[in-house]
């Protein structure tokens, strides 16, 4: 009847059209703090460094990296014990068969991700029972069954959960997580979505006469990070929390070779091509220009941005590309300087960085102001998200 006002069933609600928020975000590494210049002298020791060793100190310098952390006691070797002894050989060849380092893999990572992924459920403050997908990245670990059996058992989850996982798609695989776990919340309101990043690429360290080998064990590191994803009304998003209001994925033109992983009987390998900051520099404006056109929006509209921290020369081509300034980009910046390039979880830990500042941040303009975050897979393909502060 007119004027009547009609109640609200179950199925009404699950039409509403549903946000995609992070509500819980934790990130963590494995125990072995390694100060660069620790890292620089065990290269030079390495024999398999010969023509450019005399280059190494350069190398290392330009990575503005101060520390990073590793799994393995071996870049550190004063710390290693009866419980984490040396893994490679003393004599600093760094041979081992790729079945032997993912076995090494799995044995480290199996606590740093239980205990990562439970402290950004914590922070969520949702129910195990809640959590109906899991999402695990990785493009350094692979075996089956894999971490996502182990946070099932280690954290006590539903054993009907739903579960993906995404491999070998290197740096811009926290973002393909991301996009995944979006799409699952969008329809269900009431459950949750839990994405896990880990990387333990120390296990793939090997040390062959090259300038790409150098800049490998140069700059890559160990890490974890993990998020909780739910589907909530606009007018319900908690406080500080960041919707994911877009992706989208592109496939730069001629740049195959930017980014290339490989699985050998050595170890997983990533080769760089030369010309990977002019791919970016070239590929940027116009995923940019394009992603914004797709939601009416221009570069004035867009207050924070999260780049991937690969390295200096990959946030550097994003600057210049973009006209960003390095206040812009200071998060990348200090996540590259402490942590080094973890890979797949390293934009989770720029996120981390603008979450907890949003945390604090309660105004109605806080409220409104949308960001632009974005990662580098092989290819080169270019994985972004669009984010609303609430």
């Amino acid at each position: 009847m007119p004027g009547k006002k009609q109640k609200t069933s179950p199925g009404d609600v699950k039409a509403q059209a549903l946000l995609p928020v992070i509500i819980g975000v934790a990130t963590g590494n494995p125990p072995y703090e390694v100060k660069q210049e620790r890292a620089l002298e065990i290269a030079q020791a390495a024999p398999g460094h010969k023509s450019v060793r005399k280059i190494l100190p350069g190398v290392y310098k330009n990575t503005q990296i101060k520390t990073r952390w590793m799994a393995l006691p071996d870049f550190t070797p004063e710390k290693a014990d009866a419980k984490n002894p040396i893994f490679f050989d003393k004599d600093l060849t760094f041979q081992m068969p790729i079945e032997n380092r993912l076995d090494k893999c799995k044995e480290m990572a199996e606590p740093l991700v239980t205990d990562v992924a439970r402290r950004a459920i914590e922070a969520a403050g949702v129910d195990l029972k809640d959590i109906g997908k899991l999402v695990v990245v990785s493009s350094t670990g692979f075996f089956g069954p894999g971490l996502d059996c182990s946070l099932i058992q280690n954290l006590g989850l539903e054993r009907s959960v739903d579960r993906s996982l995404i491999g070998f798609m290197g740096c811009a695989a926290g973002m393909n997580g991301l996009s995944v776990c979006v799409d699952y919340v969008k329809t269900r309101p009431e459950k949750k979505a839990l994405l896990v990043c880990f990387e333990i690429s120390s296990v793939h360290t090997t040390f062959e006469d090259s300038i790409n080998d150098a800049i490998l064990h140069a700059i890559f590191a160990d890490g974890c990070a993990a998020c909780v994803l739910g589907g909530v009304t606009a007018g319900n998003a908690p406080t500080g929390s960041f919707a994911i209001l877009d992706n989208y994925s592109e496939l730069a033109v001629g740049a195959e070779d930017g980014i290339i992983l490989a699985m050998k009987t050595n170890g997983i390998t990533c080769t760089l091509s030369k010309h990977l900051s002019k791919y970016i520099k070239t590929s940027m404006p116009g995923y940019i220009d394009r992603f914004l056109k797709k939601n009416s929006l221009s570069m004035e509209d867009i207050k924070f941005w999260g780049v991937h921290p690969g390295g200096t020369r990959i946030i550097e081509a994003v600057e210049q590309s973009l006209g960003l300034s390095k206040e812009q980009t200071d998060d990348s910046w200090t996540v590259l300087s402490k942590y080094g390039n973890m890979l797949s979880p390293s934009i989770l830990f720029v996120l981390e960085l603008k979450w907890k500042r949003a945390q604090s941040e309660k105004t109605a303009a806080d409220a409104k102001k949308l960001g632009l975050c974005f990662s580098f897979s092989p290819g080169i393909g270019i994985e972004g998200a669009l984010l609303q502060q609430f």
